[in-house]
């Protein structure tokens, strides 16, 4: 707190100027400069023009009320507390008070000098809190409108929050409240990958780089990389979910990379090869449709299902093991005959390759795995 604090007392009596500044000599430390104005308008043009660190508001002032004046106050960006002060309680009154923006509510009379420097020292510091929030806030928020990648927020169940400028301006909309019906109830993904992203991030918290297709407002096919995190409450409830979204499109159409991903793509939904990609922690993240023959197991399963559950008991640590090393960059693992076990619970020798597929900069980014059964006499 300062060392000295200039107030004002904005009241029609002379002598509850001078009662007050009575109490304010009592005070040691700080040291309160009491200035006082008889008239509404007086004080109006004081709060205007903000010169005083705190203002002592009477409830009656001649045909106005004090809850007025704290009104026009507030309508002018009100940057000092205004403690109320009445001739008598009124509960009605003390909660108008506080609804309108008064930062306490004293009853003159009743009033310790004890009780005013308390009343005043617990104002400045939570007037003091607010700017400092406030301009935490705009920090915040200047960063998310600038931020050149796309950012949402949702609820979890998909209603819109906020949505920052750069996101508008990848998917080519006018405003923020334009993506509301659109997007935001898939969390930015499109309908078919919907189930898989809210089932990891369910599971996980978070969810990273993961690709999607969204169509902009002319139509065109929008290719974007979606991270998203859950915010939680203090008590764990889900608070909102966060978003960051890149625009890949002139990655993938680059010369020959959207082809190599095109073959990929083909080959992954058309092999009769059983191939599962899996995250470095070896969760199983997608399975094509030759596994899912395989092994009995729909596509909603796969989001659910551990990897250690597709192996038989004396499997399935030694398979774990090898998945942890290959993580960690080992090379690339084959094994002979593991005996894979399928939903319905029975059981068939497969072989299996693990490959580690690394990122840009060469670091371990996913697993791929595949299975092949072994011929049968």
């Amino acid at each position: 707190m300062k060392e000295k604090i200039r107030a004002l007392l904005i009241d029609d009596d002379q002598g509850d100027f001078v009662f007050t500044k009575g109490l304010l000599s009592q005070i040691t430390h700080p040291t309160i400069e009491l200035d006082w104005v008889p008239t509404f308008e007086e004080g109006q043009h004081a709060i205007a023009q903000g010169e005083y660190d705190i203002y002592l508001v009477d409830y009656f002032l001649e045909d106005r009320t004090g809850l007025d004046l704290l009104r026009e106050a507030a309508r002018h960006q009100l940057q000092a507390p205004v403690i109320m002060l009445t001739g008598r309680g009124n509960h009605d009154v003390d909660l108008e008070a506080m609804r309108a923006g008064a930062a306490d509510y004293l009853v003159k009379g009743q009033i310790e000098p004890e009780d005013l420097e308390r009343a005043i020292r617990y104002a400045l510091d939570r007037m003091e809190a607010q700017k400092a929030l406030r301009a935490s806030e705009e920090r915040h928020r200047g960063m998310f409108d600038h931020f050149p990648l796309g950012v949402y927020r949702c609820t979890p169940e998909g209603g819109f929050l906020d949505a920052n400028p750069a996101l508008v301006r990848i998917l080519g909309y006018p405003d923020p409240e334009s993506l509301e019906t659109l997007y935001s109830s898939t969390l930015y993904v499109s309908t078919e990958d919907e189930k898989t992203f809210k089932a990891r991030l369910e599971e996980f918290g978070v969810v990273r780089g993961f690709e999607t297709e969204l169509r902009g407002v002319d139509g065109r096919k929008i290719r974007l990389r979606n991270t998203a995190r859950i915010h939680r409450e203090a008590d764990g409830k889900v608070a909102y979910v966060e978003g960051v979204i890149e625009d890949v499109s002139r990655t993938w159409r680059s010369p020959g990379l959207y082809q190599e991903a095109a073959r990929y793509k083909a080959l992954f939904e058309s092999h009769h090869i059983g191939i599962l990609i899996l995250d470095l922690s070896g969760t199983i993240q997608d399975g094509n449709p030759g596994f899912r023959s395989l092994s009995g197991y729909e596509e909603e399963d796969l989001s659910t299902v551990e990897l250690g559950e597709l192996f038989e008991e004396e499997d399935r640590a030694e398979a774990l093991e090898r998945i942890q090393q290959l993580s960690e960059g080992g090379a690339t693992i084959r094994e002979e005959l593991p005996t894979l076990r399928m939903k319905d619970g029975s059981t068939r020798a497969v072989s299996t390759l693990a490959i580690l597929i690394k990122d840009w900069d060469g670091e371990p980014d996913h697993i791929l795995m595949m299975f092949e059964p072994a011929p049968t006499d």
